[in-house]
């Protein structure tokens, strides 16, 4: 497993709705909790701002590529959220990680996206400031929050309102400690994400594919993660926003 951040105290233990006698579904559902120590694991949210006094809802699926039953598949978790612009350039948003809050683990994003640069339907640049953190309800332990920083270059096809981008995404760890009182090596965690945004008037479809943790060792661990080289992970997202 990837140590970057496996300091958290969760509580692993399952909802009654899915105390289920199937052994493929509870090891599921184990490698799912087991994976969410890895808390890194969104898409980009809002690469270019919305317009100002525009509200938005967004449902994002996704995660880190692991090996089940030698098949790569992706972690299936969710986000909910809303953004508002407050201008052109500025939009502020929050997100609750659906997933993490079933098994009483409240985590959450919050963030603005702010347009650095723009030459309209055809290029810009965008900065996404965020805090992120995590807390267990049942056992309250283990509040953590951690700062984070996107950078995003977008480009425009065909003058169309669509746009492909890529960028850079850090994450700052100010633990000293990883679980069991480890030395935490890693205190400026580097991702690198590229996608596609398709932009309809009401809608936006996002995929996004990300290289998470680039650099640091993501073996030995209980989960077989898709990495480069046996560091980091691949992970693959899509997100939906409905513009309003």
């Amino acid at each position: 497993m990837i140590k970057a951040k496996t300091n958290l105290s969760f509580n692993f233990s399952l909802p009654k709705a899915l105390h289920v006698k199937k052994p493929v579904l509870l090891l599921s559902i184990s490698l799912l909790i087991l994976a969410s120590l890895f808390q890194n694991c969104a898409p980009s949210r809002y690469v270019k701002p919305l317009a100002k006094k525009q509200s938005a809802a967004l449902f994002s699926f996704g995660g880190e590529l692991i090996k089940y039953s030698n098949t790569p598949i992706p972690l299936p978790f969710t986000t909910l959220g809303y953004a508002y612009g407050l201008t052109n350039k500025t939009t502020v948003y929050g997100n609750l990680h659906f997933t993490s809050a079933l098994f009483s683990n409240i985590q959450t994003d919050i963030g603005a996206t702010i347009l650095l640069y723009e030459k309209v339907n055809k290029f810009g640049f965008s900065i996404s400031p965020a805090l992120q953190s995590a807390y267990n309800m049942r056992n309250k332990t283990g509040f953590r929050v951690w700062p984070s920083i996107d950078l995003n270059y977008f480009l425009h096809l065909k003058n169309k309102p669509s746009y492909l981008y890529a960028g850079l995404n850090t994450w700052v760890e100010f633990s000293k400690y990883r679980a069991h009182q480890e030395l935490q090596e890693h205190h400026l965690i580097p991702n690198f994400q590229i996608g596609y945004t398709l932009v309809r008037t009401k809608w936006r479809h996002q995929f996004e594919v990300k290289y998470l943790a680039m650099g640091i060792p993501n073996l030995p661990g209980v989960i077989e993660y898709i990495g480069i080289y046996g560091k980091g992970t691949l992970g693959i997202f899509y997100s939906l926003v409905r513009k309003f």
